[in-house]
């Protein structure tokens, strides 16, 4: 590749960066994104356009004036394969540079086996890119828990430990990356607020308490990969002893199990199911009310204090946390009011809930693996691209 050339595709690179990180750009806005003029902005939309990286689709504006349009991914460009590992159920889809998924598999698991789960998986993703052909960026898998590298460190929750999750992977050819889903979840929702925040804490409750804090659309970088475990920070009863190790871990309060100790219930085989109709049945019972009640307090405490501590431009609710919010939103607020120092309720972030929906962790790691492997050298080779050994 000449310099002209490698030239030409880092600026493709940087705006496939710009088309990552926003969920609706025009024209106009990726040159000034880029610092192009009219003219080079035409020749890089028209390079890309010919290489099926971008289309365009003419915006709709009730504004006068000459239209623009809209810069979106090829529907023959890139994807990555992207799977979603949770608490009894997981999904496999294609994410493209829009962040547009499509889920293709769904399955349950009992969490008995997580070996077997893995194998299941590759099975499947081999499928998948089979049909895909040469389309393949990499695979991303999004888990339910902390990871480094490739790993599952632990899944507390299902008692799974130090996971080799690159084995869906069915050729080590194939770039994987493997993240955390509460913060795979964050990537995804930073991009879909306008203007985009400059930092972001995004909270989850599914089976226990995640989340991660987004500066500028990426994660805040951390030692070994282990940032976003907002779960165990120790908000919960120091008498508790959490899987992780910890004692007084925030997310053991919001565990099936514990919260149906309390309810006065029975939790069903599908964890995040059940918590679900728990924290949207409009007619509980006392005991079930009193357990909402109190933990959606706990998490308004908490919020209150991850912002005192991070100071985030917004504050977004993700997974079960919104539905939770909704049941006891007296409770909730007040907590979160009580927690805040004076200079967070003066000038508070906004609270809002998570607009990215179930679909988070997939379009989340779709994205990372497009952060990871979409650089000058790849474009040039998709530019001559051949088919994806499986």
């Amino acid at each position: 590749m000449t310099s002209g050339q490698a030239r030409h595709w880092r600026s493709a690179a940087e705006a496939l960066a710009v088309l990552r990180r926003e969920a609706r750009v025009t024209r106009p806005q990726l040159g000034r994104d880029l610092g192009l003029d009219s003219g080079p902005m035409s020749d890089l939309v028209k390079r890309l356009s010919s290489a099926e990286l971008i289309c365009e689709r003419r915006a709709t504006s009730n504004r006068r004036g000459r239209p623009t349009t809209t810069v979106h991914a090829h529907p023959s460009g890139p994807v990555a394969v992207v799977v979603d590992i949770r608490h009894g159920d997981w999904r496999i889809g294609t994410c493209d540079l829009d962040g547009v998924v499509g889920v293709v598999a769904t399955g349950r698991h009992d969490g008995t086996s997580p070996g077997r789960l893995l194998s299941q998986l590759r099975a499947r993703v081999g499928d998948l890119i089979q049909t895909l052909d040469d389309r393949v960026a990499g695979i991303g898998v999004a888990v339910p828990g902390p990871t480094a590298d490739s790993r599952l460190v632990h899944a507390t929750m299902l008692g799974w430990h130090d996971l080799d999750v690159g084995r869906v992977a069915p050729n080590p050819d194939v770039p994987v990356i493997v993240g955390n889903d509460a913060t795979m979840a964050a990537v995804a929702e930073a991009r879909l607020h306008t203007p985009r925040p400059h930092t972001l804490l995004h909270v989850v409750v599914e089976v226990g308490v995640g989340g991660a804090f987004v500066v500028d659309g990426r994660p805040a970088p951390s030692a070994h990969g282990l940032h976003g475990e907002f779960g165990h920070l120790p908000f919960g009863d120091p008498d508790d002893r959490c899987p992780c190790g910890a004692r007084g871990c925030w997310t053991v309060a919001f565990d099936a199990p514990a919260v149906a100790r309390r309810a006065g219930l029975r939790a069903q085989p599908d964890p995040r199911a059940w918590l679900h109709r728990l924290y949207t049945d409009p007619d509980p019972s006392p005991d079930a009310h009193r357990t909402r009640t109190a933990l959606a307090a706990d998490l308004g405490r908490g919020i209150a204090g991850l912002v005192n501590a991070l100071d985030p431009n917004l504050v977004t609710l993700g997974g079960l946390a919104a539905q939770l919010r909704d049941a006891e939103s007296a409770g909730f607020e007040r907590a979160l009011h009580l927690g805040l120092m004076d200079v967070h309720r003066d000038r508070p972030p906004g609270f809002v809930a998570a607009r990215s929906g179930e679909d988070a962790p997939l379009i989340g790691v779709g994205l990372s693996v497009f952060d990871s492997v979409l650089d000058a050298e790849m474009l040039a080779r998709w530019a001559t691209r051949g088919p994806v050994a499986t």
